[in-house]
């Protein structure tokens, strides 16, 4: 009875030890989830101020240029580039099987755009409108004191 069990058990792990070895491996990857830039928001956007701070003059200019698959963010302050972004729809993220962008729509024609799973301070929500009877995107978000902000880039 013994010696039978043995077997049993010899031959059952022989077989699927031979089984898994021929079995043909995969090397195939999930296919990556590729994420759109929403049409209303594609283009080059332009936020330009001057603000005048103890008699010196600073010049912003805030740019985003949105494409399919590319959001590009960059804050210049006279001239000087002081932050860059590119979130990329199509290039894969290195923590997630997903792309680096997030777009999520939310209520009231607006879309939150941020790096995907990640609570960045760079997340934005944007809404297409007519501003001065232009077209334009306004950021919508809060300073810290909460109250609401809304700044205004206009087509380029």
């Amino acid at each position: 009875m013994k010696t039978k069990l043995v077997t049993i058990t010899v031959a059952l792990a022989a077989g699927l030890v031979l089984g898994g070895l021929a079995l043909p491996s995969s090397t195939a990857e999930a296919k990556i989830h590729h994420t759109t830039m929403p049409k209303a928001l594609r283009g080059t956007w332009v936020h330009r101020e001057k603000d005048n701070i103890g008699g010196d003059i600073y010049k912003y200019r805030t740019t985003i240029k949105a494409t399919k698959y590319v959001y590009n963010y960059k804050y210049v302050v006279n001239g000087k580039t002081i932050t860059k972004i590119r979130w990329s729809g199509k290039k894969k993220s290195p923590f997630y099987n997903h792309s680096d962008l997030n777009v999520k729509k939310l209520k009231k024609g607006r879309w939150r755009i941020s790096w995907y799973k990640m609570n960045s301070d760079m997340a934005r929500t944007y809404k297409r409108v007519k501003h001065n009877g232009k077209p334009a995107i306004v950021m919508l978000d809060h300073y810290l004191d909460g109250r609401p902000m809304k700044i205004y880039y206009y087509k380029q």
